[in-house]
């Protein structure tokens, strides 16, 4: 059984950030985990639970903008002001005597979040982890963007840059689960607002993360839905391939739909998932 505590940490700019620790007593290892876009942290009881017999510690974060975290929800300044949060709560995790010299970290990342630790971990190549878990990565869309979309999200970036919009995802396409579904839509710290300048800089760092795919060498794990409605597989799996990683595994699941680890063959990916960190333990 867990223990389970939260608390707040200074962001970049001195934004208050929330985050939670899900406390294994048995924990022999660390999974540092970072949501998509318009979710929180608290999104991953179903992944937390099923792992709750194992061996593993949980940190979470909510990016600003999003769950408890301070910010107008779906706003940011910059793509980048989520890489630099990033950096500062992955710092003050490590230094924590729970994860210091206690066993694997394993940073997990999902969607948008993905794309945010992905160009943190390229930015900063001397942090120390041990693996990463990838679940459906924000590394392209699955629609094209429209360049008339493109070009106008620059141009409110420089006239309203405080404005947010929709994003157009509907809970339909991130679960086929039904309870998930009315969870969803009966969550208050769940938004679809986004800034044009995230949209803009979610754009520049495909640019930057895509090409230098070969920079990450660390153990990685991919969990893939085939045909993704909101972000690209076919760009996720270019990644994956070109990554340097001597231990890299992927799982591709045909039905699935964005939210892997709330979909209906969740069972499937967690016991893909427990393959993947078991390794981590056993070698230690």
């Amino acid at each position: 059984m867990y223990k389970r505590s939260e608390g707040f940490f200074k962001g970049y700019q001195d934004i208050n950030l929330f985050f939670q620790l899900w406390e294994n007593p048995n924990a022999k290892g660390t999974i540092i985990f970072t949501h998509g876009h318009g979710e929180h942290s608290g999104s991953y009881n179903r992944l937390i639970k099923a792992f709750e017999n194992d061996s593993w510690n949980f940190y979470g974060w909510d990016l600003r903008g999003h769950g408890k975290s301070d910010g107008r929800r779906g706003f940011a300044e910059y793509f980048d002001d989520y890489c630099r949060d990033y950096k500062i709560f992955l710092d003050m995790v490590l230094k924590d005597p729970k994860v210091a010299g206690k066993g694997p970290v394993i940073l997990l990342c999902h969607s948008m979040g993905a794309l945010i630790e992905l160009k943190a971990l390229i930015r900063n190549p001397d942090l120390q982890y041990d693996g990463i878990v990838v679940s459906s990565p924000l590394l392209g869309l699955a629609m094209e963007v429209p360049q008339i979309k493109a070009k106008a999200a620059g141009i409110l970036n420089k006239l309203l840059p405080q404005l947010t919009l929709g994003n157009e995802i509907s809970n339909s396409m991130l679960t086929s689960d039904p309870e998930v579904i009315r969870e969803f839509e009966q969550d208050s710290l769940r938004h679809t607002r986004m800034s044009s300048g995230v949209f803009v800089g979610m754009l520049e760092s495909w640019g930057y993360v895509r090409p230098r795919a070969n920079e990450l060498k660390k153990p990685a794990l991919f969990l893939l839905p085939e045909h993704d409605p909101v972000c690209s597989t076919p760009d996720a799996k270019a990644f994956f391939e070109k990554m340097s990683s001597k231990r890299k595994e992927i799982y591709i699941y045909p039905n699935a739909k964005h939210e892997v680890f709330n979909d209906v063959m969740r069972n499937t990916v967690f016991a893909d998932l427990k393959k993947f960190l078991d390794s981590f333990l056993e070698s230690k």
